[in-house]
């Protein structure tokens, strides 16, 4: 009977020793597991943050290439020699940045040497020069990364100075208007229409004005029917886009303004 208890002890101790085992060992693979969920769980929800693209530069220079062609009795009073060309920054130009149809996101005016820099996100641009004597230029470039993008933009400007002009007034009214002629000649075979420029008509400044100092109500805009040359001169005739007062015509000097550009690329 002693015997019978002794083994039924011994049992109870084993089986007390293997369950207290059992809850050491769940508690231990469940500490143990906690950190390495955690660790699983953390690798599975990161999102990289996207890698940033170094920005490009543009560079957008505007000047202007003024030639004058008049007459040689100037010359003896001037001591200049003609043609006489100038060229100058033009300033003050206001210049849109935009991408596509899209509002430009970027605007500027050139400074005092003609030019405007932006650090921008490479892309495709479109550049608009709100200007009239650059006819409001839109250009297109592409801005690349770790680059300068150089926009170089010239007007060609040229003031020819009229020897002598003939106006027909068939209606008699004093003024010029569109479907009346003008008859000017030029002491040039350099051809006005040359390249097709945008052409004016001056009668109030001085043919030597800078173009800096020219505001598109100075002068009318016209449009040239012919030009005929011979013995190193040429007549134009043209009609003008808006009345003019005979009377108050005393000199007369036409401006042809036709633009250029170039883009290059480079690494800053």
């Amino acid at each position: 009977m002693r015997e019978s208890r002794k083994s039924q002890l011994a049992s109870f101790v084993i089986l007390m020793g293997i369950g207290l085992l059992s809850l050491l060992l769940l508690f231990a693979m469940n500490f143990l597991a906690w950190p390495v969920g955690s660790a699983i769980g953390k690798v599975a929800t990161f999102t990289p943050s996207p890698q940033k693209v170094p920005f490009g530069v543009l560079s957008v220079t505007v000047v202007s290439n003024q030639t004058l062609i008049t007459t040689s009795n100037l010359v003896n009073n001037t001591g200049i020699s003609f043609p006489f060309s100038t060229t100058e920054p033009l300033t003050g130009i206001p210049i849109a940045v935009s991408k596509g149809t899209l509002q430009p996101f970027v605007t500027n005016r050139t400074d005092n040497v003609g030019q405007i820099l932006e650090n921008i996100p490479p892309d495709t641009y479109n550049l608009r020069l709100g200007d009239w004597r650059l006819n409001n230029m839109n250009i297109s470039v592409q801005v690349y990364s770790n680059k300068v993008t150089a926009v170089n933009v010239t007007l060609n400007a040229t003031s020819y100075t009229v020897q002598q002009f003939d106006i027909f007034d068939p209606d008699s009214t004093g003024f010029v208007v569109g479907w009346e002629q003008v008859y000017a000649q030029l002491l040039s075979s350099q051809l006005i229409t040359a390249k097709g420029p945008q052409t004016f008509m001056d009668t109030n400044l001085a043919p030597a004005t800078p173009i800096e100092g020219i505001g598109q109500s100075m002068v009318t805009p016209i449009s040239i029917a012919s030009v005929q040359l011979g013995n190193g001169s040429q007549w134009v005739q043209f009609q003008v886009k808006a009345p003019l007062n005979i009377g108050n015509i005393k000199a007369m000097s036409l401006l042809s303004l036709k633009t250029f550009y170039s883009v290059n690329t480079s690494a800053i």
